[in-house]
């Protein structure tokens, strides 16, 4: 099966499981919606399957390298009028490793999004993702938080 998004191979993809509201996989990475509001469901099922693409080419990538360190990463953010993220939470696996791999593989293309603009205030659109990737990428992260309050720092 293939992702119609991009074209990279997809292990599977789901809804419901674990309490996400939609789970992207692919060989090396996964991505969760833990949770969306004020955003269309297509809009947020495209956005995950394109970040799900993103990651598993960075793992790849970095694995190839040999700097590809298995972690796990959450963002949470509101989403402007503009289609901007705003106010980005973010909770990463602890260290040097899992952190860089979280900022350039999942943070990074995740701040680069762009959703359909709209007159509804930031706080009233917002979304929280979690990705998985390397060996912990066979299963979505382990629950699914709510969007506000934003996690604590870690």
């Amino acid at each position: 099966m293939h992702d119609g998004v991009a074209g990279a191979p997809k292990v599977g993809a789901s809804a419901g499981a674990g309490g996400y509201e939609y789970i992207a996989k692919r060989p090396l990475a996964v991505v969760a919606v833990a949770e969306s509001r004020g955003l269309p469901a297509e809009v947020v099922k495209n956005v995950t399957e394109r970040l799900a693409d993103s990651l598993d080419v960075c793992a790849t990538r970095l694995a190839g390298e040999g700097r590809l360190v298995p972690a796990a990463a959450r963002v949470a953010a509101h989403i402007g009028r503009d289609g901007t993220p705003e106010g980005l939470a973010l909770t990463l696996t602890p260290g040097p490793g899992p952190t860089a791999n979280a900022l350039l593989c999942f943070v990074s293309p995740f701040k680069l999004v762009r959703f359909p603009p709209s007159e509804l205030d930031a706080k009233a659109r917002g979304i929280a993702l979690e990705a998985s990737w390397g060996g912990a990428a066979t299963s979505p992260p382990a629950a699914a938080p709510t969007l506000l309050p934003p996690p604590p720092p870690p």
